[in-house]
């Protein structure tokens, strides 16, 4: 579901938010929301190491992907955000016309820029990206950068989609979504657990 935010500040993914939007429509399998907004998130910070370091993430126009799912532990959560930043670096990489790499959760677009400290990079950061369990409960966040901006660090990249662009990348990435955690869903009731017992076999 395409929503209206005014600005993505961390606070959207503190909580459980599926049922908020969609109500009854809710999915058991998992639930995703995008929207296009400014990014600046400095005192909601779930980022431990972004918050020991007094950073924080900024970007002048951004699409956010916020995802809600049941069932995943933290090493679960972590596991289907960089599946899921893989299948968005795939998807954006069709609009933008370049490569991109995936470095942990990281969507490095391998382009040669100019950052506004004027060292031309070779390739630049096109997204933030985090992700938690809370009460067995996967919440998580994407942004990709439109637009970067003065205020966002040198070595951000700007992805320059149109709006047309912008509002296709979102729907492919919520298409994707919903039919990975159905197929995942769709998975986990096909296993068949053997009795040895009924081959005569004893362990």
């Amino acid at each position: 579901m395409v929503i209206k935010q005014g600005v993505y500040d961390g606070n959207f993914i503190h909580n459980r938010f599926a049922y908020e939007q969609f109500r009854k429509e809710v999915s058991p399998y998992g639930n995703i929301v995008a929207f296009r907004a400014p990014m600046y998130v400095k005192d909601a910070l779930i980022d431990l190491e972004d918050t020991l370091s007094n950073d924080f993430i900024h970007s002048q126009d951004a699409i956010n992907f916020c995802w809600e799912i049941p069932g995943l532990c933290p090493f679960g959560a972590v596991s289907f955000q960089r599946l899921l930043n893989t299948a968005i670096a795939n998807i954006l990489s069709r609009y933008i016309n370049k490569g991109i790499m995936v470095d942990g959760d990281d969507l490095m677009v391998q382009d040669e820029f100019i950052g506004k400290d004027d060292k031309v990079r070779g390739s630049g950061k096109v997204s933030v990206s985090i992700t938690y369990s809370k009460d067995n409960v996967a919440l998580g966040h994407t942004g990709i950068n439109i637009v970067a901006g003065d205020k966002a660090p040198p070595f951000a990249y700007s992805s320059n989609l149109t709006d047309d662009q912008a509002y296709e990348f979102m729907s492919a990435v919520i298409e994707y979504f919903n039919a990975e955690v159905r197929d995942q869903f769709i998975a986990t009731t096909k296993i068949i657990v053997w009795d040895f017992g009924d081959f005569g076999l004893k362990l």
